[in-house]
């Protein structure tokens, strides 16, 4: 059966690539036939191309930096949110032309898991009418919500989560990521989350942690 998702988070830095990468390699190593997309990217440095988000997944996917174009046509140089980065180049994402980017890969039989990582967090501008709420809602499939450990993580989480229910989003997951900076602990945050979200199951990796058991995990919540 093939599977689609959509990789958001609670902001930006928080996990969402490595997620995308983690989950590509456990699929391909099931034997299953993966694409992935990272239609929007900014802060696209092409002299340090290996390690920008769109670089490490096609590393993952095992294709060549060539067909960059064919997972994120949009590519803008400032590290800003897509509205305003696109703008300081004098271009404009069209919202049609990007849901339909989406959509003709998630309509590809071809794949048995599509990934689609987005870029910051639920509420992004695209441009100075959509949001990335706005894809998700249009594309209209399961969403894993991609959260940190830092300290405010909690507020942040439970105001993604309020407005992607509000919007009928379908959660498969939420995925925790241990952060970085000023890191409050993936267990502690988890206790307290699980306070307020009872449907959703919430799985956590500790830093640079690769489970096979956890990703499967959510592999298997889609």
């Amino acid at each position: 059966m093939q599977k689609n998702a959509f990789i958001t988070s609670t902001g930006t830095n928080i996990g969402k690539t490595f997620l995308t990468e983690i989950l590509i390699k456990r699929a391909i190593k099931l034997n299953h036939r993966v694409n992935a997309l990272k239609p929007i990217i900014s802060g696209f440095n092409i002299n340090n191309f290996k390690e920008t988000d769109s670089g490490i997944i096609l590393e993952a996917l095992n294709t060549s930096s060539q067909n960059i174009d064919k997972i994120s046509p949009w590519r803008f140089k400032d590290p800003l949110s897509p509205d305003i980065a696109a703008k300081n180049e004098s271009k404009y994402i069209k919202f049609e032309d990007l849901h339909n980017f989406c959509q003709s890969h998630i309509n590809d039989n071809k794949y048995d898991l599509t990934l689609i990582e987005g870029v910051g967090g639920v509420m992004v501008p695209i441009n100075n009418k959509q949001t990335i709420l706005d894809l998700i809602t249009s594309l209209d499939v399961p969403v894993i919500l991609t959260i940190g450990s830092y300290l405010g993580s909690i507020s942040h989480t439970l105001t993604a989560y309020e407005i992607l229910n509000r919007y009928n989003v379908n959660i498969s997951s939420i995925v925790m990521m241990q952060s970085q900076d000023n890191d409050v602990g993936c267990e502690i945050t988890l206790k307290s989350l699980q306070n307020y979200i009872k449907k959703t199951p919430i799985i956590y990796f500790k830093r640079n942690e690769f489970n096979n058991i956890k990703v499967d995990k959510v592999l298997n919540y889609l």
